[in-house]
C-alpha cells in the first residue's frame, strides 16, 4: 500500500487544554504511557463529522500544541 499525500483546510473551534484536562473532560483515564501535563487543545471541527460529545455540535478531539500550532492560525473577527 502506497500512502498518498493530502493537504487541506479546516475551520475549527479550539480551547487550550492539557491532555489530562481533556481526558478528565471526556470522563477518561490518561493511559500510563501518556503525560497528562502535555500542552494541547480541545478541537471542535465545524465542517463535518458527527458530534461525539453531547456538549458540542461538532466532532471533538485533542491535539498536541505543536501539531495544532503548525496547522491553524487564529481568525481575527
Amino acid at each position: 500500500m502506497t500512502p498518498i499525500l493530502y493537504e487541506g483546510t479546516k475551520r475549527v473551534l479550539a480551547i487550550p487544554m492539557t491532555r489530562g484536562a481533556y481526558n478528565e473532560y471526556r470522563g477518561w483515564t490518561v493511559p500510563a504511557n501518556e503525560d497528562p501535563a502535555d500542552a494541547g487543545f480541545l478541537v471542535e471541527y465545524q465542517d463535518g463529522g458527527k458530534a461525539n460529545d453531547p456538549r458540542h455540535a461538532g466532532y471533538i478531539s485533542w491535539s498536541p500544541a505543536d501539531v495544532f500550532e503548525r496547522s491553524y492560525r487564529e481568525v481575527q473577527s
